[in-house]
């Protein structure tokens, strides 16, 4: 039949009673009875029955891949194989790789029994653009084929390591205020998983994780928190980090540094303070407020800042009438402001006893309201005492000097300012004392701590002697 031209033939070998029949490419059209016939020269014909029934079906079989290991740029072979039990037209096996993807491919084919397969071996050179792409084999016949597919799956060391927060990283910096929550995220790509953990001055912070990320929490930052964090990944293929520097804005706060020496010609008094943003160092004086490297009268200033230290000298020349000098300093920046009040008493000349004391916010504040009542007292006096509030004014204080407790700054909140006052004042039961006089001014650049706009009076109590307790 023309159908079976040039595609059928007879195997084996009559004399080893085997004539068999090969069919090449084969179709559905073959399909039915077919049975073995005899033709001898002459008339002599035998048909030999029962027929063979022969039914085709899709073609089902399938080439296998057996994947390597894949390692980014580690050369790596893939095999695939197809076995089938046909000795007729030999199939063909070939490969569907990513475009970009340099291989070569070596084939063989082997006999084991009636099984006869062919190997088909890809060489290549996984990259990590070919994660998670296709590679197919396929076998093909003239008229039919079939494919195997495989993910490819390529191992990589940890890689793009990237730190991220819900607050603004500025070139690998997080600026964060004073007692906020916070987190920080880092995430890394890698396969297999990265083992993450956050590390601070040499020491781990966290466990490793599970996953490609890890975040590092701050429920209330504080300044002790501030310095450089790295987060390290690492699988079995290799280590990446990257590190992060938190900064922690907060407001000035006094160092212990802070304070005086005498020595017979000078008075040197330091204050130093540490902020973020580092703050504006100011010392206030009797008439001039100073700052930087200035010199005023018998005072001189410097400033030098370190980081987040700004550090602030006063030096006062000596003077052999003078009884007492009074100093504050304030550090500000845009979180708050903090005051350091020096107060130095000389009474007895060079040997007199120094003390510098640094004032906490109550006693700053209640000195700020016995100065206002002061004031307002001073001002209700008449139009004149306003007009020439640089005078010098008699007052007295019905106190004496001693030192100050909880319940005597509560008794002191209770007292009347008196509507009159008289120029002596008796102390205890039948002693008196001198006047206490009290100088009002006003200083130059608004006296420091006022806001813009507004006036600040502040007056001086020089105490010529005092008695006995």
């Amino acid at each position: 039949m023309q159908k079976f031209q040039h595609r059928t033939r007879l195997s084996g070998d009559l004399n080893d009673d085997d004539c068999s029949l090969v069919i090449d490419n084969i179709t559905q059209e073959d399909e039915g009875p077919y049975y073995f016939r005899i033709e001898f020269t002459g008339s002599a014909r035998y048909n030999y029955h029962p027929v063979t029934r022969l039914r085709v079906s899709d073609f089902t079989d399938k080439p296998m891949i057996f994947a390597a290991e894949l390692v980014e740029g580690k050369s790596v072979d893939i095999t695939c194989i197809f076995n089938t039990t046909c000795n007729g037209t030999s199939p063909t096996l070939t490969w569907v790789t990513p475009t970009d993807v340099p291989a070569s491919v070596s084939s063989s084919v082997t006999r084991w029994h009636n099984t006869l397969t062919y190997t088909s071996v890809l060489t290549m050179t996984p990259a990590l653009k070919h994660h998670g792409q296709n590679l197919t084999c396929r076998v093909r016949y003239p008229s039919v084929s079939s494919e195997q597919t495989l993910t490819l799956t390529v191992q990589y060391a940890p890689q793009n390591l990237s730190i991220t927060s819900p607050n603004n990283v500025n070139n690998s910096w997080v600026n964060i205020k004073e007692g906020i929550a916070t987190s920080i995220l880092c995430s890394v790509q890698s396969f297999p998983v990265s083992n993450l953990i956050w590390r601070h001055l040499g020491v781990t912070l966290n466990t490793t994780s599970s996953s490609n990320e890890l975040w590092l929490e701050f429920p209330q930052v504080t300044p002790q928190q501030a310095g450089v964090y790295e987060c390290v990944a690492e699988n079995e293929h290799g280590t990446e980090e990257r590190a992060i520097t938190l900064s922690v804005k907060y407001k000035p706060e006094i160092s212990r540094d802070s304070g005086c020496t005498r020595t017979p010609e000078v008075i040197s008094c330091v204050c130093a303070a540490r902020s973020n943003p580092p703050g504006e160092l100011t010392w206030h004086l009797p008439l001039a407020n100073l700052s930087g490297n200035q010199t005023h009268g018998r005072f001189q200033t410097w400033q030098v800042a370190d980081g987040q230290l700004v550090t602030g000298s006063l030096i006062l020349g000596v003077d052999e009438g003078e009884e007492d000098v009074t100093a504050f300093c304030t550090v500000r920046n845009q979180h708050g402001e903090v005051m350091f009040a020096v107060s130095l008493w000389m009474t007895g000349g060079v040997s007199a006893v120094w003390t510098t004391v640094l004032l906490t916010s109550n006693v700053i504040l209640s000195m700020l309201l016995a100065g206002f009542f002061i004031s307002r007292y001073i001002q209700k006096r008449d139009a004149r005492t306003k007009e020439r509030a640089s005078e010098t004014l008699d007052t007295t204080v019905s106190s004496t000097a001693h030192l100050t407790t909880p319940q005597d700054t509560e008794r002191q909140r209770t007292r009347q300012i008196p509507q009159e006052v008289s120029p002596v004042t008796s102390v205890g039961q039948g002693e008196e004392c001198d006047p206490v006089y009290t100088n009002l001014r006003e200083l130059p650049g608004g006296g420091g701590p006022a806001r813009s706009g507004e006036t600040v009076i502040y007056s001086e109590l020089h105490f010529r002697s005092i008695g006995p307790a």
